[in-house]
């Protein structure tokens, strides 16, 4: 955030004739274009400020360059009016040029404050133009002379320089000067600038990667300044959330300040907003998007011949070009379209260079190394890769990534495979380690977006070893990275637990409006309040820093081959879509083999037709004939399902399936070949290799029964008379500070209670219990675990698939805090059969079945009673 402007800093005015009296007025109007530039209103500001300038000539006299008031007056006049022409025309060159006559002509001897107070707006300007060097020396000039220079003067040329330093990548620098800006601010009662100095050192933790701290920094400042939300802080915010992986949360916030931005009409302002919505598209991976946005800053920047960020603009072009190509099989259109973009990166890097902007060349020289690799074409590349050296850890994450990508594909090139491997796995400890510092389960799912280039090229690696247990190993990797490990011993927090229960109250006093129209006011009204609510719970769990007692690893091969031996009766199953081909790696005490099993689109689009048949067959306000006609499609889906992935399913007796992305929610255990056999869904192999075969705990179990089910009460009862020394939790008991509590200790839970996933918002997916829904966000919490959780609920089993292929539900909330096993339903569940089936599973387990072939044959025994396919998945381990 740089320094527009900030509060007036006239002198006191001494009482005379109706010409001082006028100037008075004048030097108020000035007083108030300040505030407005301050404020981000530079079109109201111009309008003040040309017709102060105007009255100020015309109350000209003898006095013009002896009387202090009148100079300083006229001096900030036209200091404001640059800014303004500068936000609003991109001309502020005429102003300027009265200022330094004022200056030639002797001004300073009235005010010795002129002098490093236009240096000041110089570098200012020189900063957002992106001048670098210029801006440097006019704010080392304006800071030379503190001692001469108005307070507020000094305060703005100590923020702007911070600024510098900080686009820079000299963080000590930056923050140096903006915690000195912020203790001048403070004596000096400049409220804004405290705000924007405070504000800006939370960009410094961004800058050296400490993003939690970054925003938890910027929003505490955003709490000290009153008045509604600055647009300039939503933008600097949003680099910290595309930082972190929230790509959707950081191009909202960009919408957000560019609407601000258009309202005041500043055009510039607007352009760097579509810039990082740019940045947005390109990781969400639509890059005609990102091309779109790209353009149009471009063209607003060259309108006000910004040359520095049209060359941003155009290689953020660039990169949406490459990104389209990416995507085209090879030909000669394909080859002909990377020539053009070589030849362009080629320009742009040289622009970059001129123009003093290292991490911009970096980034376009990559491109022009990619483009050329893409055609064929271009100097020897183990030269070229040798010619790169090592990739700076002071640059953006995205960069330092890409920069290793590029080197791995560099070393492919060459024919170095393991020199491509090391680069691959350098950028993934990269990934991990930036995701370590996120206390915020939010957060570290949302980074992987960061990884998939890397995890593609990972797996076109391993493909072409042509051993199945590479590609294995492989995809392990990437989960390992991906996956992250649960925060240990948060610190509390008493604010997020106040808002968790206004949460819970306003969900649980909302349901007798739920059902009314969609325009309903009052239902509106809840579910933009209960959106308020969320958004700010989970705002506040992005604040706290990693915490990790340990690294999620990977399962190694030969250790899959000891499980194994162990489990002879057991087939791994590691499933993979992979540039849109679906593949497969077998693994049983024979060997490893891999499969080709066809394009992956049809089989994602089966599995998209079971969910949709999944709500119809289990919903009862469906005509019964309608649910006849869901259920044959269902069938038929699966049997469709069946078919593509039978081939390496044949010699399967019990069946773990490690997938992720919309394989992970494929119905597995549904499948026509699986019904009635013990079906796992594991989130890893190193989970599956690490809990496998566990014994059921000698703790006891506890089985809690939530309001709103007809038979849930008889079935915690049912369950819990199966178990000695039982914990029974029904009515009142069954409160989500006791479940929780159950949640967080060793032993089984079984819950029968109401359950909903929240597509939008997964981790707000819940269960509901006697005072009000227990979210998945309340789970990860660190500290003990059960060692199995079974779930008699509706649809809790579901999980989001966020950008970069991350599932988040309730049930893969539980996995990732460390429990071994959760039995869920992946769709709704009527009550008499959660009743039914889960009894079942309870009486084999006591009879010493494990849980994995327990759910198994209950589902299949009650689908062959008649009473239909039961959406029950065993996911974790067979414990």
């Amino acid at each position: 955030m740089t320094e527009r402007s900030g509060p007036a800093a006239a002198g006191p005015l001494p009482d005379g004739d109706t010409r001082r009296a006028a100037l008075e007025r004048v030097a108020v109007d000035v007083a108030l274009a300040e505030a407005d530039n301050a404020e981000g209103h530079p079109n109201q500001a111009r309008r003040r400020l040309v017709a102060a300038l105007g009255r100020l000539d015309r109350l000209a006299g003898d006095d013009e360059l002896t009387d202090p008031v009148r100079v300083r007056v006229r001096a900030r006049a036209l200091m404001e009016l640059a800014k303004c022409e500068f936000e609003t025309r991109g001309g502020p060159q005429a102003a300027l040029a009265q200022l330094d006559g004022l200056v030639a002509a002797g001004a300073a001897d009235a005010w010795p404050g002129i002098v490093p107070a236009a240096a000041g707006v110089r570098g200012l300007l020189a900063l957002r133009g992106g001048r670098q060097d210029e801006a440097l020396v006019a704010l080392d000039a304006a800071i030379e002379q503190l001692d001469v220079a108005d307070p507020v003067d000094g305060c703005r040329a100590l923020l702007n320089r911070g600024t510098l330093h900080s686009e820079r990548r000299d963080t000590a620098a930056a923050r140096a000067d903006y915690s000195q800006c912020a203790v001048r601010a403070r004596a000096a009662g400049f409220d804004l600038l405290v705000f924007k100095a405070e504000h800006n050192l939370g960009y410094v933790h961004f800058r050296e990667g400490r993003l939690p701290e970054a925003l938890a920094t910027m929003e505490a400042a955003a709490r000290s300044l009153p008045g509604p939300v600055r647009p300039t802080a939503l933008r600097d915010r949003s680099e910290v959330l595309l930082e972190a992986g929230l790509v959707g949360v950081a191009d909202a916030t960009l919408a957000q300040a560019a609407q601000m931005f258009a309202d005041e009409r500043l055009p510039r302002e607007v352009a760097e907003c579509e810039l990082g919505r740019a940045e947005c598209a390109l990781l969400r991976g639509d890059p005609v998007a990102a091309r779109r946005w790209a353009s149009s800053a471009r063209r607003r920047f060259a309108r006000r011949g910004d040359e520095a960020w049209v060359v941003r603009s155009s290689l953020l072009e660039l990169q949406a070009d490459a990104g389209v190509l990416a995507r085209r099989p090879d030909g000669r259109a394909s080859r002909g379209g990377w020539a053009g973009v070589a030849r362009r990166a080629a320009e742009v890097e040289e622009l970059c260079r001129t123009t003093g902007r290292p991490a911009w060349q970096r980034a376009a020289s990559y491109l022009r190394i990619e483009a050329d690799l893409a055609r064929g074409v271009g100097p020897d590349p183990e030269r070229v890769l040798d010619g790169l050296g090592t990739v700076r850890a002071d640059e953006p994450l995205t960069l330092r990534l890409h920069g290793r990508r590029i080197r791995a594909l560099l070393a492919a090139a060459a024919g170095r495979p393991d020199r491509a491997t090391h680069h691959v796995r350098a950028g993934q400890r990269d990934l991990a380690m930036h995701r370590s510092r996120f206390g915020s389960l939010d957060l570290r799912t949302a980074g992987a977006v960061h990884g998939t280039a890397l995890a593609e090229l990972d797996m076109r690696l391993a493909l072409a070893t042509g051993h199945p247990e590479r590609v294995l190993e492989s995809a392990e990797r990437v989960r390992a990275v991906m996956g992250g490990a649960p925060r240990v011993n948060p610190p509390s927090d008493p604010r997020t637990a106040e808002l968790l229960a206004q949460l819970r109250r306003l969900v649980e006093g909302s349901r007798p409006v739920t059902g009314r129209p969609a325009a309903d006011p009052e239902r509106r009204k809840l579910i933009a309040d209960a959106q308020r609510l969320k958004l700010e719970i989970l705002a506040r769990s992005w604040h706290e820093p990693g915490r990790s007692a340990r690294d999620e690893r990977e399962g190694r091969a030969h250790e899959v081959r000891a499980v194994l031996a162990r489990r002879p009766q057991t087939l791994l199953l590691d499933v993979i879509d992979h540039e849109g081909r679906l593949l497969a790696v077998s693994m049983g005490v024979e060997g490893a083999e891999l499969a080709d099993l066809g394009e992956a689109a049809p089989a994602a689009e089966l599995v998209r037709r079971v969910h949709a048949d999944l709500e119809v067959v289990a919903n009862p306000l469906v005509p019964a004939e309608l649910r006849a006609v869901a259920d044959r499609s269902l069938r038929g889906a699966l049997e469709r399902l069946d078919a593509v992935v039978r081939p390496v399913l044949d010699r399967a007796d019990e069946l773990v399936v490690v997938a992720g992305g919309w394989l992970g929610v494929l119905p597995w255990s549904m499948l026509p070949s699986r019904r009635g056999a013990p079906t796992v869904v594991a989130p890893s192999v190193h989970h599956w290799m690490r809990y496998a075969g566990a014994g059921l705990p000698q703790a006891p179990l506890t089985a809690a029964a939530g309001p709103g089910l007809v038979h849930a009460a008889d079935e915690a009862r049912h369950v819990a008379a199966l178990w000695p020394g039982a914990r029974v939790l029904v009515d009142d008991d069954a409160s989500v500070a006791n479940v929780a509590e159950a949640l967080a200790s060793p032993g089984v839970v079984h819950l029968a209670a109401h359950g909903r996933h929240e597509p939008d918002n997964p981790l707000f997916s819940s269960l509901r219990l006697a005072d009000g829904p227990l979210f998945a966000h309340e789970l990860d919490a660190g500290g003990q675990v059960p060692d199995l959780v079974l779930l008699s609920s509706c649809e809790v089993g579901r999980a989001t698939i966020r950008a970069g292929g991350e599932a988040l539900g309730l049930a893969s909330v539980l996995l990732r805090t460390g429990v071994p096993c959760v039995v869920a339903a992946i769709a709704p569940l009527p009550d008499e059969t959660a009743m039914h089936v889960m009894s079942g599973v309870h009486e084999r387990m006591r009879a010493g079945m494990p849980v994995a072939a327990a759910v198994a044959q209950a589902c299949a025994d009650h689908d062959r009673g008649g009473g239909g396919l039961v959406p029950l998945v065993c996911l974790g381990a067979p414990v």
